[in-house]
């Protein structure tokens, strides 16, 4: 008896799934096919032969595919190097390749590796797995997408390949794809007709690497809208990328254009760039969590669907809080009015929504300058009148603050703060799984406001970047729009036009404009052939959170089984061989582009050993 399985996607969470597939294998004959047009390892995002130039946001140390100890799995944990540690490896064995043993020898754990760096890494790990497989494993490889997924009489899928080779017949197929391309907004349909009626270059959100950014002529202004991650990477490929240079005068970073940039006039929803990470010239602290542990997740599952807004908000900004003023305590004693332990004390008896908390920390800290204030973290011009501030000048002087505590990350109260909070997110995660929230809630408090405001100010990049961004602005290079930022047409003058509607600023007019964000999943509007063929087929469907006494929330992922992670129809069936992990199911399993870190239990790893043992017995 043989048992074969069809792996879609050959990202970091397929390589990890070959991995636990084999881990997991009897003495049988198993043919495991992997299907992806990219080179498995890395897949679409993490290919090896990306430009040097763009860098990852997770630090070396923080980087596995390997399971360790701390994973909570029922299959075997067979360890081995995260990314650090082969790069440990590679800068002591060499790499034929000389400019990835030149990143080995220079990587530190806390190094932010370049994207191709982490590509050669997640080739390597592929490699190794098919090469230590046990002998009765074949491991396919099928350098072409899957378009379609069917059955026959006897519950046995066949998946049909876009090359025309195939199809393939197996008994479990588990879908691991990535981001996927959308079909477009009415809004972004309009702009792509005006771009092509007038000889203009429009570019919907996509990967920065698919984006014919060679079409932007140098020199022009190009309007982006989006300051997050994808704006980084934009920013590195319109500047580095087209030959243009970063050296130090004296303490100060300097640009050196190559005269082929365009001029980027960005804003976004906030109007400011992303925070960047802390720079603590070691790892980043890990703090116990005090009021928003396991325990206190445990009991907010065991209540029912809860409401982020009261019932979780209030324990994750405690949390932030009490990290934030033990490091200023430390770093600026003086800046409290009252005895430190006392303080504490006072704190730790409060509830966070309770009004004396406000009031302590009013006393206990006078100078509102000094008080850590979220409003003021989530609209970080919220409060100013930017008819009579510069807005330029205004995001300029912020991001130049915010770097220099990046800098000095060890004792900045802010940054020490933005790392815990960061670290709430895993917790987040397990509460809110499977239905942890009430689809109100997760609809207005997580999708709308705490997923976007957690990576604006937790998630950022890397301190060097940030750096670069200014050095951009001082070589006039980038100019910061403003908050709530508008792109409209203007067909006599034939531009886009850009302006915020905070700064009562004439409009940039440009002959380019760039959506700088990763298109979301949505199962309603995907434009991959097999997410849309099973859609369309009632083969799955999207994933539904109940309110009680409201309205259900009909999210944009794909519904899966709790635990099993096998694909649920749309009567409400659950399909015994079709599973699905990843990017389409992030409705269900919020925050699943987490990578996994070691000693960590990391979610990505105990789901592709459950998914796999699943598969090995689905026929």
């Amino acid at each position: 008896m043989s048992t074969s399985i069809c792996v879609v996607g050959a990202g970091p969470r397929g390589t990890v799934l070959v991995e636990r597939i084999a881990a997991n294998a009897w003495r049988r004959r198993i043919d495991v096919h992997v299907v992806d047009p990219y080179p498995p390892g890395g897949g679409h995002v993490w290919q090896a032969d990306q430009p040097g130039h763009l860098l990852m946001n997770t630090v070396a140390a923080d980087t596995t595919l390997f399971t360790d100890d701390s994973v909570h799995c029922a299959g075997p944990v067979v360890p081995g190097p995260n990314l650090y540690e082969w790069a440990c490896s590679t800068a002591r064995e060499g790499d034929p390749d000389p400019v990835i043993r030149d990143e080995a020898v220079r990587m530190l754990p806390w190094s932010h590796p370049t994207r191709r760096f982490h590509g050669r890494y997640l080739a390597w790990v592929y490699g190794r797995v098919k090469e230590t497989a046990p002998e009765w494993i074949t491991i396919h490889e099928h350098r072409t997408r899957a378009v379609a997924l069917t059955e026959d009489a006897d519950g046995r899928q066949i998946v049909a390949l876009e090359d025309g080779t195939g199809p393939l017949t197996v008994d479990a197929v588990i879908l691991a794809l990535g981001h996927t391309d959308l079909e477009p907004l009415p809004e972004q349909r309009a702009h792509a007709r005006f771009a092509a009626d007038h000889g203009l270059f429009y570019g919907p959100p996509a990967n920065p690497l698919d984006a014919p950014l060679d079409a932007i002529p140098p020199g022009a202004p190009l309007l982006v809208r989006g300051l997050g991650m994808n704006f980084f990477d934009h920013m590195s490929l319109l500047t580095t990328g087209r030959g243009g240079r970063f050296d130090h005068d004296g303490e100060r970073l300097r640009y050196r254009p190559s005269g082929r940039e365009p001029v980027l006039y960005a804003g976004s929803r906030r109007g400011v760039p992303y925070l960047a990470r802390g720079d603590y010239g070691r790892m980043p602290p890990a703090v116990p969590a005090r009021y928003f542990g396991d325990d206190a997740v445990a009991r907010l599952r065991g209540a029912g669907p809860a409401d982020f807004r009261t019932d979780v908000w209030p324990l994750i900004a405690k949390e932030t809080t009490a990290v934030y003023y033990d490091v200023l305590l430390r770093e600026n004693p003086s800046a409290c009015a009252m005895r430190p332990e006392r303080f504490r004390a006072k704190f730790d008896a409060l509830a966070w929504e309770d009004p004396a908390m406000a009031d302590l920390i009013a006393s206990a800290f006078p100078d509102p300058a000094v008080r850590l204030d979220f409003s003021a973290l989530h609209r970080p011009l919220g409060s100013l009148s930017l008819d009579h501030h510069p807005v330029h000048e205004t995001v300029e002087a912020l991001v130049r603050a915010d770097l220099a505590r990046a800098r000095d990350a060890r004792h900045s109260p802010l940054k020490n703060a933005m790392t815990a909070l960061g670290a709430t997110r895993g917790r987040v995660r397990r509460l809110v799984t499977h239905g942890g929230l009430t689809g109100e809630s997760h609809r207005r408090d997580l999708d709308g406001w705490f997923q976007g405001f957690a990576a604006s100010v937790a998630s950022g990049p890397p301190a060097g970047r940030v750096e670069e961004l200014l050095a951009l602005a001082d070589a006039g290079l980038v100019r910061f729009v403003g908050p709530d930022m508008t792109v409209t047409t203007d067909p006599a003058a034939g531009a886009f036009l850009g302006s915020s509607p905070r700064t009562g600023s004439a409009p940039v007019k440009a002959p380019a404009f760039l959506e700088a964000h990763l298109p979301p999943p949505d199962l309603g509007r995907t434009a991959d052939p097999l997410l849309r063929r099973l859609r369309d087929d009632g083969a799955c469907r999207p994933y539904r959170i109940p309110t009680p006494g409201g309205p259900a929330y009909e999210t944009r992922g794909m519904d899966v089984a709790a635990e099993t992670f096998r694909i649920i129809d749309a009567r409400g069936r659950v399909h015994p061989r079709r599973f699905a992990l990843g990017i389409p199911i992030e409705s269900v399993d919020w925050l699943t582009a987490m990578g996994a870190k070691p000693a960590s239990n990391a979610a990505m790893l105990v789901q592709a050993d459950a998914v796999a043992r699943a598969a090995l017995t689905a026929h």
